[in-house]
């Protein structure tokens, strides 16, 4: 009788957190009116990434709370193991490691997905099937898992701290582990980054290819545009040796 005492208690406790989690974002969704519209100008995406932040910040204050995110998005995180590994270090080299990674950032690519203004199918398909708390739970789970070393060329990355120092700082910080609301690119495959900010070019450049995946930021679309390829590649070796 005790021992099926205990295990009720247990179930009850470890879904409670679950449930403030819920009630939490129901509060900060309906006050701040998070995920009500798409956001078309600056200070929309702005204040976005606010109320993003802001309920990052109220889950990850709380212990209980966090520890509870964790275990819920270490157990949604079996849905996207297949390519980003079950603890965000990728299997496939242009495929983005995602732990260590800051929460709101992937909290707000998942929200991008989701409402189509990120392109990925697989992607899109996925976001959209996560409820809000699923993205919260994943974001605040991957950011909590050590990325690995990602192998590199020494003579590449060495040439590309030049270009690095000379634009890429001011957003994502001079050991690439990025300024709040930016994304931590440290470590990252170069296949990837170099797969990415080719991307951004084509953009940039007008030349995106219709079957590609586009990828639009106009800050990053500014940077890339009058980059070489020996300069992505240089560049993408420098991102992935900072630690």
């Amino acid at each position: 009788m005790t021992t099926k005492t205990n295990h009720a208690d247990a179930a009850r406790h470890g879904r409670a957190p679950t449930r403030r989690i819920g009630l939490l974002l129901s509060a900060v969704l309906i006050l701040t009116g998070a995920g009500s519209s798409i956001a078309a100008t600056q200070e929309e995406i702005l204040a976005e990434r606010n109320r993003l932040l802001q309920i990052i910040k109220e889950v990850e204050s709380d212990t209980s709370l966090r520890a509870a995110a964790i275990a819920e998005g270490a157990d949604r995180s079996l849905l996207c193991s297949s390519c980003h590994g079950r603890d965000g270090n990728s299997k496939q080299p242009d495929t983005p490691n995602l732990a260590s990674q800051h929460p709101a950032y992937l909290l707000e690519q998942l929200q991008l997905f989701a409402s189509g203004q990120r392109k990925n199918f697989v992607m899109q398909s996925l976001a959209a099937n996560f409820s809000t708390a699923d993205k919260v739970n994943l974001a605040i789970y991957y950011s909590s898992m050590p990325v690995l070393p990602a192998p590199y060329d020494k003579n590449l990355a060495a040439r590309g701290k030049r270009i690095y120092d000379s634009v890429c700082f001011v957003c994502h910080g001079t050991n690439g582990k990025g300024e709040e609301g930016f994304a931590r690119i440290a470590g990252q495959k170069p296949e990837y980054v170099s797969k990415t900010l080719h991307r951004y070019r084509a953009n940039a450049q007008g030349k995106a290819d219709p079957d590609e995946v586009k990828r639009t930021n106009p800050r990053m679309e500014q940077v890339t545009q009058n980059l070489s390829d020996e300069d992505i590649r240089e560049l993408a070796n420098y991102v992935a040796s900072l630690r």
